[in-house]
């Protein structure tokens, strides 16, 4: 067994595309798969970017507005999941803390039932 820490204290400051109060912790990197935990601050924005491949993200906490390619901005908050595919530009803000976990994955799908 390993324990693996993705604490607050421990994810790096991601600026990338105009994001702010974002950090992120990388917890798996596998042949193609990355699953990664973003912490956004309230107020705090990730800038909008495409997927580089197939990506779902699960709200943990808090809650926020999401936007993907069709420019909609929708509610999300925890126990929901976005979906989006690869290329398509999206942005995620905070209206209260996030804690979100990104997993991605060439040819990822979503359950539908």
């Amino acid at each position: 067994m390993e324990i693996v820490d993705f604490g607050p204290e421990v994810g790096r400051s991601v600026e990338a595309y105009g994001s702010r109060g974002l950090t992120a912790k990388a917890v798996v990197r596998a042949d193609e798969l990355a699953v990664t935990v973003l912490r956004v601050a309230a107020g705090g924005e990730i800038g909008r970017h495409p997927a580089p491949v197939e990506q779902i993200m699960f709200v943990a906490a808090g809650h926020g507005t999401v936007c993907g390619g069709d420019e909609r901005w929708q509610p999300v908050g925890a126990g929901q999941a976005v979906f989006w595919r690869a290329g398509e530009e999206h942005t995620t803000r905070a209206e209260a803390d996030l804690v979100l976990v990104v997993m991605e994955k060439p040819g990822l799908e979503p359950n539908r039932r």
